[in-house]
């Protein structure tokens, strides 16, 4: 168990070093609640694991962490030089399209899946930091 929670510190000591952004905001409640920013971090996955789990207004906080980091990190994305991380997040936008139009049409059956709001929050992480998002792309959306 000992060993699950260090990664995980590492975890999020690597997405804090590569997105400063979000590094200068933690350190800035970290300095304000003298608590230190892995455990801060670790505190708001938690509690927001458990309100999409249980909470009024799931979908909407689902829906908002699916789309404001991501828009975030497209329009750095479209001011760097580098063209790699335009396709990325193009390839992001692509997807995160298709599966709300597929949402749109099975939202009667989706309600009924326990748990969905957290399922689809995590599956839109998955494609944010993982690459999942080309991953769906080249398996199911692209004809070549």
């Amino acid at each position: 168990m000992a060993a699950h929670i260090d990664r995980m510190r590492s975890s999020i000591e690597d997405f804090l070093v590569r997105y400063p952004c979000v590094d200068e905001v933690v350190g800035k409640a970290s300095d304000a609640t003298k608590v230190s920013k892995v455990n801060l971090i670790m505190g708001v996955v938690a509690f927001t694991a458990v309100w999409l789990a249980i909470g009024y207004g799931s979908p909407f906080l689902c829906d908002i962490i699916g789309f404001v980091f991501p828009a975030y990190l497209s329009f750095k994305a479209v001011e760097s030089p580098d063209t790699r991380d335009d396709t990325q997040w193009l390839t992001y936008w692509i997807v995160y399209s298709y599966f709300g139009i597929l949402e749109f049409f099975s939202d009667y059956l989706l309600f009924w899946i326990p748990f969905y709001s957290l399922l689809k929050c995590c599956f839109l992480l998955w494609m944010v930091n993982y690459n999942g998002a080309s991953l769906i792309y080249t398996r199911f959306i692209s004809r070549s």
